[in-house]
C-alpha cells in the first residue's frame, strides 16, 4: 500500500543532484529516446487525442463541421480583406496560369489557404501547448506519468484539424485543374517535419510557462509578430517590384529586408514548401531548404524534449 510519506519518496527530487537524470547532459542523452517513448506509450496518446477530439464535438450544434468551417471562415475573411478590398497580387506563380480574373481568383485562394493551414496549426498547437501541464496538474502529480505527452497530443489534436483542411484544398485543386499536382508526393514529409517543429517549441514553452506563467500571456503576443513576418497573407516577392519603394526609409528597403529574412523562418520556408506543391513545376519544390527544415525540425525537438526532461522533475513541487 502507497501511503502519503512512501508517495513523496518516489516523487523526483526537485532539484536533481549532480550527475542525476535531471542534469543537462543526461537529459540531452535521454532525450533521443523521443521515438521509444511514443511507441511505449501510443495508445494513451491516442486516447488523449481521441478525448480531445471528441470534447470539441460534444455538445456543438455543429459537430464535426467545425474542422471544416474554421479554415473556411479564416480564408473567407483573408481573401476579402487582402484580395478583394486590398488588391494584394498572391500567388502568380501558382496553377492556374491564366491571366483572367477567375484564375487571378484561383491563384490567391490557394496561395491563402496554404498560408492559413499550417499557421493555424502552428498558432493553436504553441498558445494551448504553453499551459497544458498546469491544466493537467492532477497528471502531472501521479507518479511516473508521461508528461511529455501533454504538449505532444495538443500538436497531434490541431494537425488532424489541420489535415481535414489540407484535404479540402486537394478537392478544390482537383476542381480549379482536373488534376492533382506530383510536387503532392513530398506532402508528408513536409508535415513530418512541421510537426516535429512544433512540438519542439511546444515542449519548451510548456516547460518554461509552470516556472514562469508570463510565457502562456506572452505567446499571443510572439505569435503576432511571428505571423506578420511570415508571408501568410502577403507575397513578399510581388511586393518587391511594387510598393517595396514606398516602404523605403532612410535608404532601406524594408521588403527587401524582410525578403531576406524569409530565409530565415522557419515557417515562411515551411509555407514556400506548401506553395510549390501547387505550382506544377512554376517553382521548383525547395530539396534542398528541406533538407535543412528536417535538421531544424530534429534539433528544435531533441532540445525541446531534453529541456523538458530537465524540468519535470519539478512540475510536481510547481503546479
Amino acid at each position: 500500500m502507497i501511503t502519503p510519506d512512501s508517495r513523496d519518496m518516489l516523487r523526483p527530487p526537485s532539484r536533481p543532484p549532480a550527475g542525476g537524470p535531471g542534469t543537462s547532459m543526461n537529459s540531452l542523452v535521454s532525450a533521443t529516446r523521443l521515438p521509444a517513448v511514443l511507441l511505449r506509450y501510443r495508445e494513451l496518446l491516442g486516447a488523449f487525442v481521441r478525448r480531445e477530439l471528441k470534447a470539441r464535438i460534444e455538445g456543438s450544434i455543429l459537430g464535426r463541421v467545425w474542422p471544416v468551417l474554421q479554415p473556411a471562415v479564416l480564408f473567407t475573411i483573408y481573401y476579402m480583406i487582402f484580395v478583394k478590398v486590398l488588391k494584394v497580387p498572391l500567388g502568380d506563380g501558382l496553377a492556374p496560369r491564366g491571366e483572367d480574373a477567375v484564375s487571378h481568383g484561383w491563384r490567391a485562394t490557394f496561395y491563402l489557404i496554404t498560408g492559413i493551414l499550417p499557421w493555424t496549426a502552428l498558432a493553436e498547437s504553441l498558445s494551448r501547448g504553453a499551459g497544458v501541464v498546469l491544466e493537467n496538474a492532477n497528471l502531472i502529480k501521479k507518479i511516473a506519468f508521461p508528461s511529455e505527452l501533454l504538449p505532444i497530443y495538443q500538436v497531434v489534436v490541431y494537425h488532424v484539424y489541420f489535415l481535414v483542411g489540407f484535404m479540402l484544398l486537394i478537392g478544390i485543386e482537383g476542381t480549379a485543374n482536373g488534376a492533382l499536382p506530383a510536387a503532392l508526393l513530398w506532402f508528408p514529409l513536409v508535415l513530418a517535419v512541421q510537426m516535429a517543429f512544433i512540438a519542439g517549441l511546444a515542449m519548451i514553452l510548456s516547460a518554461a510557462n509552470v516556472f514562469v506563467r508570463d510565457v502562456m500571456q506572452a505567446v499571443p503576443m510572439l505569435l503576432t509578430l511571428w505571423m506578420f513576418t511570415t508571408p501568410v497573407f502577403y507575397d513578399v516577392a510581388a511586393l518587391r517590384g511594387g510598393s517595396g519603394q514606398v516602404l523605403a526609409e532612410g535608404g532601406l528597403d524594408l521588403t527587401e529586408v524582410a525578403y531576406v529574412a524569409m530565409a530565415y523562418n522557419p515557417m515562411a520556408i515551411l509555407l514556400g514548401m506548401y506553395r510549390s506543391m501547387f505550382s506544377y513545376g512554376t517553382i521548383p519544390f525547395p530539396l534542398m531548404a528541406l533538407v535543412k527544415m528536417t535538421a531544424v525540425a530534429a534539433v528544435t525537438l531533441w532540445l525541446g524534449y531534453a529541456y523538458f526532461l530537465r524540468s519535470k522533475g519539478r512540475f510536481a513541487d510547481e503546479v
